[in-house]
């Protein structure tokens, strides 16, 4: 007899070695079908359905920076787990860090990662640091025009963590004309975009723009938070979209705005009762021409007026407007609507003034 195992022992710890094998490449196969898919509905933005894939393909071993930094996000915006954001993030900077250090690796997405993740942290230097790399070898890299719309929006945000205004609202507009010729694979990029420019467009009081983008970006982001519902609701009243501005105002929740939303809102239904409002007084004079005394004074001698027409047609609650009454409400809305649009308040003015009833019965 031959010394050593048999042939049929071999051949059975062959079969059994090849069939691990087959399994560790099946295995490996299904994590990174499972990782692509987690990334893809990631990047539409439908992070609650990425969340548990992305999560999967982390206990299946997979340890990337990228990963670790989605699951963190996905555990805040899904989860409201700011703990659970903290955890993952503190495990996904030093592997961000290495990856970076690595030939090609310092990509803008794993810079900006690793912006955020300092930023959070509150290591202003080396949030910095990241920033200004990514900055540097993406909008100052040799080649700007290529860059996507996402590249875009992630250069404004590198800008923002530097405070540096004037060039992130460069860069937000860029990224919105890139998306323009190129639409966003995750659309969330093109509504935060929408957003920025928004702001922007709000905070030069070029309210139909602010009003347009705002709602482009809750298409295709519904249930976001980022659009103030009462700065959404001043910018449709100053566009003079009544209705929608009485709804809009009806989703403020913030205790710092809400009874100015319920005075907004009062206000823009009964301009729907009346609208067309008029552009400019009885004199001529256009209402958004008056200057700040001359328009209290005036509204004081509107709702005087109201008030007495009111009483003459002895009205009640729920009445219908009879068209003298119509013809008073008309300018008394006219004047408060441009108060609100100057001071994006009024519930003060009228409870001073004594006029609240006229506004909100």
């Amino acid at each position: 007899m031959l010394d050593g195992p048999s042939p049929r022992p071999r051949r059975a710890a062959l079969r059994r070695r090849a069939a691990c094998a087959a399994a560790l490449l099946v295995a490996t196969a299904a994590c990174g079908a499972e990782a692509r898919r987690a990334a893809a509905l990631y990047n539409k933005g439908q992070y609650a359905e990425a969340c548990p894939l992305l999560k999967d393909a982390y206990e299946a071993g997979r340890r990337d920076g990228t990963l670790l930094y989605q699951i963190g996000y996905c555990r805040e915006v899904v989860g409201n787990d700011a703990a659970g954001r903290q955890q993952a993030w503190t495990e996904a900077e030093p592997v961000l860090e290495k990856e970076v250090k690595e030939p090609r690796g310092a990509t803008l997405d794993r810079l900006y990662y690793l912006t955020v993740i300092n930023a959070n942290q509150s290591d202003s230097e080396t949030m910095r640091q990241y920033a200004l790399q990514g900055i540097e070898q993406s909008e100052k890299g040799p080649n700007p025009n290529a860059l996507s719309g996402e590249d875009w929006f992630r250069i404004g945000r590198l800008h923002d963590f530097l405070q540096e205004d004037s060039l992130a609202e460069a860069a937000y507009r860029r990224a919105l004309s890139a998306f323009e010729k190129t639409p966003a694979v995750n659309p969330s990029y093109r509504a935060l975009v929408l957003i920025k420019v928004g702001d922007l467009e709000y905070g030069t009081a070029h309210y139909e723009l602010a009003a347009k983008e705002w709602d482009e970006a809750r298409a295709l982001l519904p249930g976001n938070s980022q659009v103030s519902p009462f700065r959404h609701a001043m910018a449709l009243f100053a566009s003079k979209r009544y209705a929608d501005a009485a709804a809009r105002f009806a989703d403020d929740r913030d205790a710092a705005t809400a009874t100015e939303s319920q005075y907004g809102a009062d206000l823009a239904k009964k301009i729907v009762e009346v609208a067309p409002l008029d552009a400019a007084d009885k004199d001529g004079v256009p209402f958004n021409a008056l200057g700040d005394v001359d328009l209290e004074a005036r509204i004081g001698d509107a709702a005087k007026g109201l008030r007495g027409v009111r009483e003459k047609n002895s009205m009640k609650p729920g009445d219908p407007l009879p068209a003298e009454v119509a013809l008073y409400q008309k300018r008394f809305l006219a004047l408060l609507s441009e108060y609100l649009i100057r001071h994006k308040a009024v519930q003060d003015f009228c409870l001073q003034q004594g006029i609240a009833d006229l506004v909100r019965r």
